[in-house]
């Protein structure tokens, strides 16, 4: 299976191939990406807890103790660490498959589980029974904003690698102090002081309740949970709903409707009338994409070759054909290359990482994050590979 820093060095290879002249990255020696030119700085957001005040981890105690913040917050609201039967209903707002969803997810033990879903444009009715994923949809293909709900409400522990840089930083939501982490899995650039990098996911945990509050993958995307009926569920933190913005609009509110231990009823598992699709989830957690390209003529200060960089972070979803689809903005620093980017992106399908899967796997949808940056940097040559 390929990993998130797998899918971040391929997708950045993969999006630069047309352009090979025009890549503004090198690598180092050590096989490290060091970045050429300074990145200008995220745009501002309500939700954006980090300011400038993010520091790097300084020794050995300091990682394990944010690392364990991490994992102990997911762990203290994971209700999928036992037998399960979770009902939520979801507002989607925008123009990406608007209205009312309702989803139940059950599972009676490992190994086996059971979601539907229903929606004015999309329904169905999915099992996973001994790896085996069913569906009563013909292929596996999801709509972007079911991925997106249902990888907040059982979002995956965090991973902080050894290559991956951890800053921190002090936040304050409603009132409520945060720690925040802030996580880039395979950096472009050493981990120093300032407010957050393009690059780098967002935590922020309550320490004093052990739960996750917020949680950013990219600039201009944030999830925020709500605790406040203080849901309880076999010694778990529940939240009892969650929002997620998107470039300072809501595009999804959750609530959860029920939640509870699972009717024994094995009726509920058998996939008779039920597409088999194959081994494996129908979907994974996002994958990051990066690319550099030059400022377009039109850009001020195209011409110099000192111009500032400037970053665009653009979201969509990559099917399993690998096609990318319902891509829109996140957060830019230059408004004028919004434009530009979202037509690179529509042109764009997966290459390697599009081709069909080997026999038996279940195609996957992917939530993708692509983040464009553009400047005038000189263009190395690529080392061998």
């Amino acid at each position: 299976m390929l990993t998130w820093r797998h899918a971040f060095v391929l997708g950045t290879l993969l999006l630069a191939l047309p352009l090979m002249a025009q890549i503004t990255e090198r690598v180092s020696s050590g096989g490290r990406i060091v970045k050429e030119v300074a990145e200008p700085p995220v745009p501002s957001d309500p939700l954006e807890l980090v300011g400038g005040n993010a520091q790097p981890v300084q020794d050995v105690e300091q990682r394990a103790a944010i690392i364990d913040l991490l994992v102990n917050a997911h762990r203290h609201s994971n209700v999928r660490a036992q037998p399960y039967d979770l009902k939520t209903i979801f507002t989607v707002s925008g123009s990406l498959s608007s209205g009312t969803w309702q989803e139940e997810d059950a599972s009676p033990s490992s190994g086996h589980y059971r979601w539907t879903v229903q929606s004015p444009s999309y329904s169905a009715v999915n099992m996973t029974v001994n790896r085996i994923f069913y569906s009563s949809q013909p292929v596996a293909a999801l709509p972007l904003r079911l991925i997106q709900f249902r990888e907040a409400i059982f979002y995956s522990e965090p991973v902080v690698g050894p290559h991956a840089t951890l800053r921190t930083a002090s936040g304050t939501l409603n009132g409520v102090d945060l720690v925040c982490a802030l996580v880039a899995r395979d950096a472009t650039a050493a981990a120093g002081t300032g407010g957050r990098l393009w690059e780098e996911e967002e935590y922020c945990v309550d320490p004093k309740a052990g739960v996750l509050v917020t949680y950013s993958q990219a600039p201009g995307s944030y999830v925020v949970y709500d605790y406040s009926k203080a849901l309880q569920f076999h010694g778990k933190s529940i939240a009892n709903g969650f929002t997620i913005t998107q470039a300072g609009q809501n595009v999804i509110e959750a609530q959860t409707e029920s939640l509870a231990d699972p009717v024994n009823n094995p009726a509920e598992f058998q996939t008779a009338g039920l597409n088999q699709i194959g081994v494996g989830p129908a979907m994974s957690r996002a994958w990051r994409y990066q690319v550099n390209l030059p400022l377009p003529g039109t850009a001020p200060g195209a011409a110099s070759p000192n111009a500032a960089s400037q970053v665009v972070m653009l979201h969509g979803m990559q099917a399993p054909s690998g096609e990318l689809s319902d891509v829109e903005l996140l957060a830019s620093s230059d408004a004028s290359l919004n434009e530009p980017s979202l037509a690179y992106a529509s042109k764009w399908s997966g290459g390697i990482l599009g081709q069909e899967p080997e026999t038996g796997a279940t195609p996957q949808s992917h939530e993708v994050l692509m983040m464009i940056e553009y400047s005038n940097a000189p263009q190395p040559a690529l080392p061998p590979r």
